[in-house]
């Protein structure tokens, strides 16, 4: 069950995105600034996308700062 309500909430956020995005890029005219926006809004699902499948990296995720063993 904890399988649907992450679908849920990932679909939540990505319809928000879609619309705002939706919204903006009727505006746009410019192509070099549609591809900019564009790359803008891609990067936005694919954070949402990452960090909502694996969760948020916890302390001992931290590569820079791990001691080898």
């Amino acid at each position: 069950m904890e399988t649907q309500k992450l679908k849920s909430e990932i679909m939540t956020l990505l319809s928000e995105e879609l619309d705002s995005w939706l919204e903006e890029s009727g505006r746009i005219k410019d192509g070099y600034e549609y591809e900019t926006a564009f790359i803008a809004f891609t990067r936005k699902l694919n954070t949402i996308l990452l960090e909502k499948s694996i969760g948020a990296a916890g302390i001992d995720r931290n590569k820079k700062n791990s001691i080898p063993a």
